[in-house]
């Protein structure tokens, strides 16, 4: 497993002091891939005044922070939405502290061990949701996988950065496993299937399976998350999927 494929993803967090502590937590443990979905109020002035954009005075606090680990937080990826910031993912696991159903449920130790069987075909993200609520179901719809991270019962919430300290850690840890996978694997494997095509195909799907009646078009992701369960399991490849994609536009085509 190469961390350099594996990309810490924060779903707006509210706090510049957590991001600036997950981007020191990253760097103590190798990784170096931090990509933030903006939350709406780094949009909205600064708390403090003055010119520009509240996200330029959140990104500068988290800065001091960060302290020697300011290099990574510069380099972060922003982005508008989860979505955008799983595309270019062939594999992503969200964290939370429910069960989910239809979803694995990983410690932080399986999650290691999963991203270290995976690392190697191509961009792993792992996801932690904004510290007031954590991810949605519908965030957690988009990922393959969750983890949680075991607590005791008289306390279970942890702060942020803890939090991705704890998988951080494990995934340091899980590099050897990766190696030695590696090695043992013979021929190289397919390209695995990238977010981005995955939510392509979904998107095709939804408007031709609604177009035949077959979705409720209230509620059409009913149905489709048992599907994006069944191609998870499948784990298609790059060309698998695009193959699929095509399909569906030669469909769309035809009914249109």
């Amino acid at each position: 497993m190469d961390l350099a494929h594996v990309t810490v993803v924060l779903h707006r967090p509210s706090s510049a002091e957590n991001i600036g502590a997950v981007a020191r937590a990253l760097k103590n443990f190798g990784l170096s891939r931090l990509a933030v979905v903006e939350p709406p109020s780094w949009q909205g002035l600064p708390r403090g005044g003055g010119p520009g954009r509240a996200r330029e005075e959140v990104l500068a606090r988290a800065r001091k922070t960060a302290r020697h680990a300011a290099d990574l937080l510069g380099g972060a990826s922003l982005h508008p939405d989860l979505a955008a910031a799983l595309a270019p993912a062939t594999w992503s696991c969200g964290t939370t502290s429910r069960a989910v159903a239809g979803r694995p449920r990983l410690s932080p130790r399986d999650l290691a061990s999963e991203v270290a069987r995976l690392g190697t075909g191509g961009e792993v993200a792992i996801v932690f949701g904004e510290e007031r609520r954590g991810l949605s179901d519908r965030e957690l719809e988009l990922c393959q996988a969750v983890c949680t991270i075991p607590t005791a019962s008289a306390y279970d919430s942890m702060n942020l950065a803890q939090a991705v300290a704890v998988v951080a850690y494990e995934l340091s840890q899980a590099q050897g496993e990766g190696a030695h996978l590696a090695q043992g694997g013979g021929a190289s494997a397919p390209e695995k299937a990238r977010h981005a095509t995955l939510e392509a195909l979904w998107s095709r799907l939804t408007a031709i399976l609604t177009a035949v009646g077959y979705l409720n078009p209230q509620n059409p992701e009913h149905i489709l998350a048992d599907w994006r369960r069944l191609l998870g399991r499948a784990e298609p490849s790059q060309r698998e999927v695009e193959l699929l994609v095509a399909a569906a536009r030669a469909i769309e085509r035809r009914i249109a």
